[in-house]
């Protein structure tokens, strides 16, 4: 893309820092052990009162002869909270005397088989409900670093997210990696900010070096000024923003050396050897020193994120000597920094996690070392934090047999990273269940098995929202036409359609419950021969508020089997559609409707009467009145089955991956209607929607919207059900995507109509006229869908006797509904 510049001349100044907020400081600091530590050498069986399992352990792990601790190898801790039977002490490597004394200080925990999770998983399941590249490093690593196992989230990393709503907050905030990017810390591209990597051998300004022979240092400067000075408001955007980008680093840059230059600490760091294998104590050293000038930073800093890592602990070959050569040095980098950020005074504002990719084998190869596999043990550790206690599900078996054993001593995490995350996101200041489900968008997947702030600190006050209270569970049942189970996605958006409907349905607020699918199996179906039964069982979790009365076995069943018939239609990938009816089946054998015998016309106007020979009306009845009460005079109002649909991909390549709307509908009348319309939803995605109106159609129009904003690309898929509008044969009801709520907007839309059929009609700018095609069909019920791919819309239908959906209207691209803001929704007149 070329750029224009037109400068000014005059220096480019740099963008001002954020203000930074009353709130007291906090920060997270990260320390990743690359490669895949040996974890299981790092917590271990106690050497005393804990025999049974040790001898376990030792054994698994190859015994004399094997990669085990031996007894004088472990330090002894208190592990009364791990609730073994049996064992009240486990061991902690004796390399690593540091994270004894945290711990028994009571400021450092312990989390025991924690690791990439889905959702909870046994041996039954794991490999069919864990889609990701297990026991890979680059993968799992990541994994480790986003948290996202679905790919939800607005913005890759954690701590990114985290850091994003903190700043919607009004707080400061600051990413800093250590000597190379870390995923982990990346937030949305769209706020505009970005992580800083700072080496630790030194910052240099951007003039300290002589860039040209036999020059100054500062001879470059003048020419990088001229390049990047000010633009007018003419000049290329890409340009500009580059530009700035380049002024706003520079100018940071040479501030923050100033500033760090001069800053002492109050604690000497070990010098680079064998006290600083994989340079782990300089990276905490730089981390230290970016904490004691937090308040000098920009305009001050609220909130910091900090990552760090220290490589080498993929130990396929000699565990023992790997982490004899590693773990001193980490231990000294650990016990200086946690000495350092005390002299400060931060102890209460600094929590340190020590991380990795995945535990290793219990199990050891042939060259005395361990392979890659899955839960691992991990500590944190800062003022703030309810240490002395072991966090999670410590192995109560080394044995084959144990339940968490899928071979070799892989073992399936307990705890998930979520868990961990969620107490720190509370922790850091994120309350609202919204906000922390934008940091953790799997959440939801985990039940009440995640920590909040006040499971892992003294200051912590929030409990877990839907936890508490009654926990049932609940059968799932679709038909399909192939041996398959539920995916994630689906299993996510069947829960949510239940969770919504039954807060509606019985009365609480939906963060009051969760829902997660613990188990499934397929099966011949008994209903539908020649078909396949998913048969699943639901885990719901209420709140404490929530009555026991509210959230009755029979009511929870009821409720669950109307959202799994919605989910038919929507969520689940050619399910067979479902019927509460008792006297209404699953159809055996969908038959495809034939074609209509009237030939398809495009028109500047639709026809008002049914013969093709007829010239259209120009002025279309007012409608009659709505009621809400039951009347002799049929009402106007269209029942209708509203949500975004992931089944039937109608053209190649088209993604129609479901994305829940996850803000309510709103509704209006758009125009002179007479009698105001209304919305409701009396079920899971289940609208009942009454309009009336003079019409849609010429260059401005008159109708009862239900809405949402929205962006980007949409399918928007709607079954229009009982329909009733008297005798006017172009009271109309369906999809509508729209510029604006203007009668005049440009918009695209696709209706069934009450005796004209099918009509694709569209206004493809302000004040145009309307446009029309249409063919002459009859259809009580019928699957309506439109696609927004950039600026292109299209339209299908499907009758619901049929499972095949069948291009209808015209294609047009319709640049006014743009992809940066626009209107979808069910439009009635």
């Amino acid at each position: 893309t070329s750029n224009t510049l037109r400068k000014r001349g005059s220096p480019r100044s740099s963008t001002p820092p954020a203000a930074k907020s009353s709130s007291p400081y906090k920060a997270i600091v990260y320390i990743n052990l690359a490669g895949g530590a040996d974890s299981f050498n790092i917590l271990t069986p106690g050497s005393s009162d804990c025999s049974f399992l040790y001898d376990e352990y030792f054994e698994a792990r190859g015994k004399g002869a094997g990669i085990g601790l031996t007894k004088d190898q472990i330090l002894d801790i208190d592990a009364s909270s791990a609730g073994i039977s049996g064992c009240s002490t486990l061991g902690v490597n004796k390399l690593l005397p540091a994270y004894k004394d945290i711990f028994d200080e009571g400021k450092g925990v312990f989390f025991s088989n924690m690791g990439h999770l889905h959702k909870p998983v046994t041996k039954d399941n794991w490999l069919a409900e864990t889609k990701t590249d297990l026991f890979s490093h680059h993968t799992m690593r990541h994994e480790s670093h986003v948290v996202d196992a679905f790919r939800e989230g607005v913005g890759p990393g954690v701590l990114g997210r985290m850091l994003d709503i903190l700043e919607g907050y009004g707080h400061a905030v600051g990413a800093t990696s250590v000597n190379s990017r870390a995923t982990i810390i990346d937030g949305s591209p769209t706020t505009g900010r970005l992580a800083d990597i700072m080496p630790t051998d030194g910052m240099q300004r951007v003039h300290d070096r002589n860039f040209l022979k036999g020059e100054e240092n500062r001879q470059l400067q003048v020419f990088l000024e001229a390049i990047h000075a000010e633009t007018d408001d003419n000049s290329g955007l890409f340009g500009n923003a580059w530009s700035q980008t380049f002024v706003n680093m520079w100018n940071k840059t040479d501030d923050l050396v100033g500033v760090l230059r001069s800053t002492d600490l109050a604690t000497s760091f070990p010098t680079p050897g064998k006290t600083d294998i994989g340079g782990i104590a300089s990276n905490l050293k730089l981390v230290a020193q970016l904490i004691n000038i937090r308040n000098e930073r920009g305009n001050g800093i609220n909130r910091d994120v900090f990552y760090c890592e220290m490589g080498g602990y993929d130990a396929h070959f000699q565990v023992g000597t790997i982490m004899e050569n590693k773990l001193p040095s980490l231990n000294h980098a650990v016990a200086t920094f946690w000495a350092e950020i005390k002299a400060q005074g931060l102890e209460d504002n600094v929590v340190v996690v020590q991380g990795s990719e995945f535990g290793r084998t219990i199990t050891p190869n042939s060259n005395q070392g361990s392979d890659h596999a899955w839960g691992g043990n991990y500590f944190m550790f800062g003022g703030d934090v309810k240490g002395g206690k072991i966090m999670g599900e410590y192995p109560k078996s080394f044995s084959e047999s144990d339940p968490t054993n899928i071979g070799r001593g892989r073992l399936i995490p307990t705890t998930s990273w979520d868990a961990m995350f969620y107490a720190l996101a509370q922790w850091m200041g994120i309350t609202e269940q919204d906000d922390i489900d934008a940091v953790l968008p799997n959440n939801q997947n985990f039940g009440c098995n995640l920590f909040t702030d006040y499971d892992l600190f003294h200051t912590g006050q929030q409990v877990l929202n839907g936890c508490g209270g009654a926990t049932l569970t609940t059968p799932i049942t679709f038909q399909v036409p192939d041996v398959r189970m539920l995916t994630g996605e689906e299993q996510k958006q069947v829960c949510q359609l239940a969770v919504k409907s039954m807060s509606r349905q019985l009365g609480f607020d939906r963060s009051s419950a969760r829902c997660y699918v613990i188990d499934q199996n397929i099966m011949n179906s008994e209903i539908s021969p020649g078909n396949y039964d998913i048969q699943g069982i639901a885990l719901l979790n209420f709140d404490s508020a929530v009555l026991s009365d509210t959230v009755t076995q029979d009511k929870v069943e009821l409720v669950t089997k109307a959202a799994a018939a919605t989910a038919s239609d929507f969520v689940v990938l050619r399910a067979i559609p479902q019927s509460e009816s008792p006297s209404q089946m699953p159809s055996m054998q969908p038959s495809i409707s034939s074609q209509p015998s009237v030939p398809p016309s495009v028109s500047a106007m639709p026809s008002r009467d049914i013969k093709p020979s007829t010239p259209p009306s120009f002025v279309p009845s007012l409608s009659t009145p709505v009621t809400m009460e039951p009347t002799d005079e049929p009402t106007l109002a269209p029942s209708i089955t509203i949500a975004p649909s992931n089944s039937h991909v109608p053209t190649p390549g088209l993604d129609t991956t479901l994305h829940d709307f996850q803000q309510e509908f709103l509704s209006r009348d758009i125009g002179d209607v007479g009698i105001s319309g209304q919305s409701d939803e009396t079920a899971s995605g289940l609208y009942n929607v009454q309009g009336s109106g003079f019409d849609i159609w010429g260059s401005s129009d008159s109708f009862h919207y239900m809405y949402l904003e929205t962006s980007g690309d949409v399918t928007l898929t709607v079954l229009v059900q009982g329909f009733d509008a008297g005798q006017e044969d172009w009271a109309k009801g369906g999809i509508m995507f729209r510029d604006s709520l203007s009668t005049s907007s440009s918009h695209y839309s696709m209706f069934l109509t009450n005796g004209a059929g099918l009509a694709n009609q569209y206004r493809t700018c302000t004040d145009c006229s309307t446009k029309h095609y249409g063919v002459l069909s009859s259809y009580s019920s019928v699957w309506l869908r439109v696609t927004k791919v950039g600026n292109v819309l299209k339209s299908f239908y499907r009758p619901t006797t049929s499972t095949t959906w069948t291009a209808y209207g015209v294609v047009r691209s319709v640049t006014s509904i743009s992809s940066n803001g626009y209107f979808i929704g069910v439009a009635v007149t």
